[in-house]
């Protein structure tokens, strides 16, 4: 596997201003020396989340999210080290030189970075047959005929499959891009027995083209619109999962929109490509669209990063609503204001946008309205009358939707709202949504509860011995400790003595409390909750003595490992029918043993939360 070498890993930390980094999908304020904004990892209302330029880390108090620029960019981005790494070396400018120590993750990493030229250089080939060649002729016609220029066509890089596939192969031969690769990516699909086709046969055949891109901007995967009319297949088709691809995790045009949803700390969402790629034409770049499928956790999380309201710009019909109630269930848990735009009836964002202009989108999108008066509404205009009976019947549709708020101030203002809306009592409507909230409760399936970092970290310092932590506390604020430690004969104790894991990283690491940049690539290369587990080491008060109250401390963990031994030695010179010479020797090696904890007793004296051995 490749490795980066630490000197750049503290370089890109250093040459990063997270600052600037964090606000670019979180709005920070000034405050004092450091910076506060609402967590983007997760929902608040008063804010937790700190930004320290003078430390170049994050941490919010609320949840226990903390670390450095590349911690941020994982996180945020759902990045592997490696990525986070990369991708902030290429904004500050500075070249990675990977050190392969893995030949096995090398040829990953390669084959990898063949699957994405494949994806690129397949992109720019659809483009180059719809812009150019006759046989795109159709394609040309249809985007004609919904109002989509040339341009608009480049700007996105539509393209056209052919659905020829000796023209496909001819295309993958002199790129020089084998047949495995291809049915890797599904670009390609393996035939099975009852198809009556052999061998494999293009995915994507007769079809408009759209590219997915990930958050980085890299071609992914494909969507392709069927373009035949009369054509008994999918109206869309989009690429399967694959190593490079999760319907589940990427948003349509996600990479070139988040910047403007951050800017309007609000995401407009569309159901399909040309719905986004219309709107976004217009002018309303805070825009996004799904990939054919429901709205997931992990796409209203990627939303909630940069932005705290949604407003929903689905069809107006029957399908649309469902999906919008479906987007609601959730978007809303995790923290996101949902509203709607209702559009006139029969109408999508792009035909309304071809038939009104911009003005008339503007003002659905002015008008929209948060998702329980949007739900009252529907219910209301299918109801048979407006007597008290089917008022309620609404409500206890409506109070699932209500009980799905976690926030009790939220969850209060939505009672009062829908009780009013509906003409009801509220104490009646209360009832009906803790009912629903049981219910939903009792169903969820047992383990399905978040990790919390801060919990977790909590648990790691639990398990670690005193003294132990008590080290790490001094070497972390002492060099003089740090560069001892490394230099002391402490191995043995650290791989045998429990609760002294902690201790042993900071031993084996690099860090070096005197350079900032050390102290952060320690950081960023530890698990979430190691991170946040030192960084509550750090936050509290430094421990007082030196050098030598960090050897006595060492002194004590060294009787524990003396005393673990003994009563070793102890329980097996217990055993019967032992060997004599085996006696022998235990007994030797007790006595010496008793010797080295005496002479260590001498040297110890008592350590800060220190227990005695």
């Amino acid at each position: 596997m490749s490795r980066i070498p630490e000197e750049t890993i503290q370089q890109v930390i250093a040459a990063t201003d997270i600052v600037a980094l964090v606000g670019r999908s979180v709005k920070l304020r000034k405050a004092g020396t450091n910076y506060l904004g609402l967590c983007p990892f997760h929902n608040e209302r008063t804010p937790s989340f700190n930004v320290s330029p003078s430390r170049n880390t994050y941490h919010c108090f609320g949840c226990g999210a903390g670390g450095t620029s590349i911690r941020f960019v994982m996180e945020h981005d759902g990045l592997s080290f490696v990525e986070a790494v990369k991708r902030l070396a290429d904004a500050a400018g500075i070249r990675i030189e990977e050190e392969v120590w893995d030949a096995n993750a090398e040829a990953e990493a390669k084959h990898r970075s063949l699957l994405l030229r494949a994806h690129r250089e397949i992109s720019e080939w659809f483009h180059q047959l719809l812009m150019k060649h006759k046989i795109a002729a159709p394609a040309r016609d249809y985007l004609k005929s919904r109002g989509i220029t040339a341009e608009v066509a480049k700007n996105w890089q539509m393209g056209y499959a052919p659905p020829n596939g000796a023209f496909f192969r001819e295309w993958a031969a002199q790129a020089k891009i084998p047949e495995s690769v291809l049915v890797e990516a599904g670009l390609f699909v393996q035939s099975d027995e009852d198809s009556g086709r052999r061998g494999t046969y293009p995915r994507f055949r007769d079809r408009l083209m759209f590219p997915i891109r990930n958050d980085h901007g890299d071609v992914i995967a494909f969507s392709g619109r069927v373009l035949d009319p009369e054509a008994k297949t999918a109206k869309y088709l989009n690429s399967p999962e694959t190593s490079l691809f999760s319907k589940s995790k990427v948003l349509f045009g996600f990479d070139r929109s988040k910047r403007a949803i951050s800017k309007a700390g609000e995401a407009i969402v569309c159901e399909g490509q040309i719905d986004m790629i219309m709107v976004y034409e217009a002018g309303f770049q805070n825009v996004v669209a799904g990939q054919g499928t429901a709205f997931t956790e992990l796409h209203a999380k990627l939303l909630k990063r940069v932005c705290n309201e949604v407003v929903l710009c689905y069809d107006s019909d029957n399908a649309g609503y469902k999906a919008a109630e479906r987007a609601f269930q959730i978007l809303s848990p995790i923290g996101l204001t949902v509203k709607v735009a209702s559009l006139p009836q029969g109408e999508d964002p792009d035909s309304l946008l071809r038939k009104q202009g911009t003005e008339a989108l503007q003002a659905v999108l002015g008008n929209a309205t948060d998702f329980l008066e949007y739900q009252i509404r529907r219910l209301r205009a299918s109801a048979k009358s407006d007597s008290m009976v089917e008022r309620v019947r609404m409500a206890e549709q409506v109070a699932s939707a209500i009980s799905i708020f976690t926030g009790v101030a939220q969850r209060i203002t939505a009672v009062n709202k829908v009780a009013n809306l509906l003409e009801i009592s509220g104490e009646q409507l209360s009832a009906m949504v803790n009912r629903a909230a049981k219910e939903a409760k009792g169903g969820q399936s047992a383990g399905t509860a978040p990790v919390n970092v801060v919990d977790e970290a909590k648990k790691l310092l639990a398990s670690q011995h005193k003294t132990a932590l008590a080290l790490c506390q001094m070497a972390l604020a002492d060099a003089e400790i740090m560069y001892w430690l490394r230099e002391a004969d402490c191995e043995d104790l650290l791989r045998e003595v429990p609760g002294t894991e902690m201790l042993a990283m900071l031993v084996h690491s690099r860090h070096d409390p005197l350079e900032e940049s050390s102290q952060l690539a320690f950081m960023a290369g530890l698990e979430r909750q190691q991170e946040a587990a030192f960084a509550q080491l750090q936050a509290r008060p430094r421990l007082p003595g030196g050098l030598e109250d960090a050897k006595s401390a060492l002194y004590t963990l060294e009787l524990v490992r003396m005393k673990n031994l003994i009563q070793s030695i102890e329980s097996k010179l217990r055993q019967r029918d032992l060997p004599e010479e085996e006696v022998e020797r235990l007994q030797q090696q007790q006595i010496e043993l008793i010797a080295r904890r005496k002479e260590c007793l001498d040297r110890t004296k008592p350590t800060p939360n220190s227990f005695s051995p």
